[in-house]
């Protein structure tokens, strides 16, 4: 399958693409395993069960157990188009990728040293250290995005669908290891010895991934496009999304869909509880959180390339809705352990479509800047909804917060029928 900005570009400059197509294999192995290799670190520091767990050890209020999850997705989504303006105008990115890259490691050590100084610093003090790394984390790895899919884009110019539920299935695999890890030393260690040998060890293999990202293959862009001061990039931001109507709907399907994480925070933790299940009982739950993303990204990115990924947005939408049934009438673990296969099921559709998406309906020229303004966009939905979640379980209940992830998915699937465009591709 031959997504339609390939399609325009091999009109426009059909050597670029012969070129790039002669790297596929090359980049499509070492994407692949770049990316699956550091989603060992990504399940160690997961924003709905680890740090989550950190948190709870540190304080009993639930809006803070918000935060996890909201800085998380402001950090992830919100700086990205910045990270889209400093790639902007740059033939390569390549270089840029792996210069972020590098600095996101930092991230994960300063979460590991601050695991270390526990005990030795009120619980207060050890919170505001651990908020502050987990941002730091969360911004870099947001910040990489905009060049690492613009380079994608460019160099897996067929099978994407296929490529992306690989990736995924190769990355939840290995985050599968993490997470039997996770429920090792969750089960077997006290806290925090358990969290600073998992901290430690996500670190330690985090670093193969900078080796793999030196070693990715690229093409100047032919086209040289001039890049732009900050100021003029910001303002440009409307006429983009007003000139590219299909833009514009998928943003506003998938921002409402991004609501439906209000409630991910709170499943594991509440649910343990009533359940009366042990710690161990959060490892497992991420567990099943990346075998779904595993097998469905493979099922998504399937139905994405022959049926168009509007289908896989409105399955997830229902996804969404199961979730807040779920949570509401968990009665046996299984339903509990349901929940995650159905948060798993949406992070595999946000991972796969999101990127699919932009990239046949942005400019060839300009995928990193819309990848940066959508993903700026809905990070604000991303980051308040926790936080709406926490407001809701402290003025409420749990059992509100759940009907209202109930009614966010019924929106949201009403809004991906109504209003994303349907795009197909053509058979390569």
């Amino acid at each position: 399958m031959i997504g339609r900005d390939i399609r325009q570009l091999q009109s426009k400059h059909p050597e670029f693409v012969a070129r790039m197509e002669s790297y596929y294999r090359w980049n499509f192995i070492a994407l692949a395993f770049d990316s699956s290799i550091y989603a060992f670190a990504v399940a160690a520091l997961s924003q709905d069960t680890i740090i989550p767990y950190f948190v709870e050890k540190l304080t009993d209020k639930s809006w803070i157990i918000g935060l996890v999850p909201a800085i998380y997705y402001f950090g992830f989504f919100l700086p990205q188009l910045i990270g889209a303006y400093l790639v902007n105008g740059r033939r390569t990115k390549k270089k840029f990728v792996l210069k972020v890259a590098i600095t996101e490691r930092f991230g994960v050590m300063l979460v590991a040293i601050v695991a270390q100084l526990f005990g030795l610093f009120s619980n207060t003090m050890i919170l505001i250290l651990l908020l502050v790394a987990y941002m730091i984390f969360s911004v870099t790895n947001g910040m990489i995005s905009p060049g690492y899919s613009d380079f994608i884009s460019k160099s897996i110019v067929k099978n994407r669908g296929f490529f992306y539920g690989f990736t995924n299935g190769l990355g939840g695999i290995i985050g599968f290891g993490s997470s039997l890890f996770s429920h090792y030393l969750l089960d077997n260690y006290a806290f925090p010895f358990n969290l600073r040998i998992l901290f430690w060890t996500a670190l330690a293999t985090s670093v193969i991934s900078p080796i793999i990202i030196a070693n990715f293959k690229e093409e100047p862009y032919p086209e040289q496009v001039k890049p732009e001061p900050l100021g003029t990039f910001i303002r440009s931001i409307p006429k983009h999304i007003k000139h590219n109507p299909d833009f514009s709907r998928f943003m506003i399907s998938r921002a409402v869909l991004g609501l439906g994480v209000l409630g991910n925070a709170y499943f594991a933790l509440y649910n343990r509880h009533t359940l009366s299940l042990p710690d161990a009982s959060l490892a497992i739950f991420n567990m099943i959180i990346l075998i779904t993303q595993s097998v469905l990204g493979f099922l998504w990115g399937w139905i994405g390339d022959r049926f168009g990924y509007k289908v896989v947005y409105v399955i997830v939408s229902l996804f969404v809705v199961l979730q807040g049934v779920f949570g509401v009438w968990a009665k046996a673990p299984w339903m509990f352990y349901s929940i995650a296969f159905f948060i798993g099921g949406v992070y595999a559709s946000i991972r796969i479509c999101d990127p699919n998406m932009i990239f046949e309906i942005a400019p060839t020229s300009e995928t990193g800047r819309y990848i940066g303004i959508n993903n700026t966009l809905v990070g604000p939905v991303m980051t308040m909804a926790p936080l709406i979640g926490g407001l809701l379980v402290d003025l409420f209940s749990h059992q509100v917060l759940f009907y209202s992830v109930i009614f966010v998915g019924v929106i949201s699937a009403l809004l991906v029928i109504s209003l994303m465009p349907h795009i197909h591709r053509e058979r390569s």
